[in-house]
């Protein structure tokens, strides 16, 4: 079986209780991929905190030393002009030590990236995928960006690098730290209408400059089902994966794409994103997964283990085995979502326009790369 990595320790789990968006998540999540017994497959790596470097690889200095000032400052209770301008307000308030939150959270991912350095065919760690995040300022729960600064890292080794996004928001922060690049390639799946945040990720945005024709963005509307998404996934993440041709891909897999998510909007279940994920791995290229968004914590538990459980080939049973959060996966305790009976808001002739679109600009920007 292909080496995979595995990563997570109690400091995480710590660490990530301060975003009150998600809560507990990060402990239930590896508590019922270990209550699986999917671990002892998996080389378990404990992360170290990144480095003021390797913050500064992508966020501005004035940003960082932000978040260092204020990482030792116990009550902030007023919203002053500063916290707003680098956007530690609203959806990403000040929290206690937040530079060390920042780091911690960087290093998951950079324990990830040196794996796949070190000759991991894969890594996977839940506890990644902050895809918002801008250069200067905080946003939508993301105080940095990982993605952004393990892709710096991978590029040290890789010249092409592939990012998906199947977070049912915009990955905008990854697209505009790359956006005029053609070594990094980000495709971003996601419900794309009126008040739907981030707002960005039209069909019609593909890259700037050099860039161009390097991003490629895949909206579609809401309550999308199975029947529509999955081969709407698979022949443009073909499209992509045959034009680009990369070396290393990195796949944010939030679980905000699952119907149940209050944030969300779509009326897919677990089954039709492990239908995707099985075709990127099917391309037998080292790959990174990342967690994100995902505010439904026992659906995002159960979707992100049985996502552990196909990386590693197993199968596991539908019943939740004994954890320590067995009550909270009452009452029927099994890793079954049901989708709701609602009207699909796309159209098949929507998604192949879009289709069409995309495939068109890979064979007129990327037919020389």
């Amino acid at each position: 079986m292909k080496k995979v990595v595995y990563i997570t320790d109690e400091n995480i789990h710590n660490e990530m209780l301060k975003l009150s968006a998600i809560g507990n998540r990060s402990a239930v999540v590896d508590e019922l991929v270990k209550s699986y017994e999917l671990l002892q497959f998996c080389k378990i790596i404990s992360p170290k905190r990144c480095t003021l470097e390797d913050l500064l690889s992508f966020h501005s200095a004035d940003y960082v030393e932000c978040l260092k000032r204020y990482n030792d400052e116990d009550d902030i209770e007023e919203v002053t002009d500063e916290l707003q301008e680098f956007g530690l307000a609203y959806d990403c308030p000040m929290i206690e030590k937040v530079y060390d939150f920042a780091t911690s959270i960087v290093g998951t991912t950079l324990a990830a990236v040196d794996a796949i350095l070190a000759g991991a065919a894969i890594a996977i760690n839940w506890h990644g995928g902050w895809h918002h995040a801008q250069r200067d300022k905080a946003a939508g729960f993301c105080y940095v960006n990982d993605i952004v600064i393990g892709i710096h890292r991978l590029r040290t080794r890789f010249q092409k690098v592939l990012y998906l996004d199947l977070d049912v928001h915009h990955g905008d922060g990854v697209e505009d730290a790359f956006s005029f690049s053609k070594y990094v390639m980000t495709v971003s799946f996601h419900q794309h209408e009126p008040g739907h945040f981030p707002g960005t990720g039209a069909v019609s945005s593909i890259g700037i400059g050099p860039g161009k024709g390097y991003t490629v963005n895949a909206p579609y509307s809401r309550d999308i089902i199975g029947d529509m998404f999955v081969p709407y996934f698979q022949n443009i993440s073909s499209a992509v994966y045959n034009a680009f041709r990369p070396d290393v891909c990195i796949v944010q897999c939030g679980a905000d794409v699952i119907v149940g998510d209050h944030l969300g909007g779509t009326n897919l279940i677990p089954e039709d994103c492990l239908k995707c994920v099985q075709q990127v791995l099917s391309w037998n290229t080292p790959t990174i997964f990342l967690g994100g968004g995902g505010y439904n914590v026992i659906n995002t538990a159960k979707y992100w283990t049985q996502l552990t459980a196909l990386i590693l080939q197993k199968t596991i049973s539908r019943d939740i085995p004994d954890n320590a959060f067995f009550p909270d996966f009452g009452p029927d305790f099994t890793l079954d979502i049901y989708r709701r009976n609602v009207k699909d808001g796309n159209t098949k002739d929507n998604l192949f326009r879009n289709e069409a679109f995309i495939e068109d600009n890979l064979k007129l920007y990327l037919a020389s790369m």
